[in-house]
């Protein structure tokens, strides 16, 4: 299930409240948020969302900066300009594949619907399907991202990631595994996004440019998700001997912020795209949100390059 948010317009109580949501979900809370949210719909002021997400246990600095500086209202604009395209009045409204649903669906309806679109699909073919149903393919700007795999290959596998993320560092050891299995078929692209609440990770995205411009991204990259409990300062330049680079000239770097500039770059086109969490995949455009396993990524690739390979696919350029 996708969630979009739509909120009225003569509500601004709503829309905050879907920005406290999506704040939360920042921190891997955001279906908890969510179900506060819908069981207090009378309660739902700025204060009232301070103290459901002390409730939840959030580290209340990032989310009330997150909330007071609309950090994640681009992505609602998203939402309500897509919603509007799609000719959505009311909420809720759903698409099952594409069927709109209109105003609150039961059990049975829902569950009816959904039996009958996968009656039409063929077992073999639903996890294309699935890739469809992700929305739309994005176009996403590579032009400075560190990559790998040939730049001829047919699918773009993009991944918006976090340093400080077990998650991501779960995930890390994969993509080795996936371009040994697809060796020209896939080219695949690290974006940095660190989390508000991970204190340490924007200084580490900053140490993996730092250490990509000494031609050691991707050492960098290693080491960074191998010792997740130390990336302090002093932990990064300790890296950075330990790959023997320039090290006077990386802590330069590190301390002049030089990569900053960077960082929020891709931290504010993932804002654009939707990306609420790490990991957050984009294969060949098409949003894959959350930690993917190695045999879910196969499956979702082969379905790809099935697509990719049918007469009417069109590629999603990178800008």
């Amino acid at each position: 299930m996708l969630f979009k948010h739509a909120p009225s317009a003569s509500n601004p109580n709503a829309l905050l409240a879907h920005e406290a949501a999506l704040a939360a979900g920042a921190q891997g809370k955001f279906w908890e948020m969510h179900d506060v949210l819908f069981e207090n719909q009378t309660r739902l002021s700025r204060a009232d969302l301070l103290k459901y997400a002390n409730g939840l246990g959030l580290y209340m600095p990032a989310f009330q900066s997150a909330l007071d500086n609309h950090t994640y209202r681009p992505i609602i604009e998203r939402d309500l300009a897509e919603a509007k395209g799609l000719g959505v009045t009311t909420t809720p409204t759903f698409f099952v594949n594409g069927r709109r649903l209109v105003g609150p669906q039961g059990y049975a309806s829902l569950g009816a619907v959904i039996d009958s679109v996968l009656a039409g699909i063929p077992k073999s073919q639903r996890v294309q399907e699935e890739i469809v149903a992700s929305g739309p393919a994005q176009a996403i700007n590579l032009r400075h991202a560190p990559v790998k795999g040939p730049a001829t290959a047919p699918i773009s596998l993009v991944e918006f990631t976090d340093f400080e993320c077990p998650f991501c560092a779960d995930t890390a050891p994969i993509i080795p595994q996936l371009l040994a299995a697809y060796p020209t078929q896939v080219r695949f692209a690290f974006k940095h996004y660190p989390l508000p609440m991970h204190r340490e990770s924007r200084l580490a995205h900053e140490a993996a440019l730092a250490a990509g411009e000494q031609g050691k991204f991707w050492e960098m990259h290693d080491a960074l998700f191998a010792g997740q409990d130390k990336l302090t300062r002093d932990d990064l330049i300790a890296k950075a001997k330990q790959l023997n680079l320039d090290v006077p000239r990386f802590t330069k770097d590190l301390d002049s912020h030089r990569f900053k500039s960077a960082v929020d770059s891709d931290l504010q086109e993932g804002n654009r795209l939707g990306v609420d969490g790490t990991p957050f995949f984009f294969i060949n455009g098409h949003a894959i949100s959350g930690a993917v396993g190695l045999p879910a990524l196969k499956q979702l690739i082969d379905a790809t390059l099935k697509d990719a390979a049918a007469p009417t696919a069109k590629p999603v350029p990178a800008r």
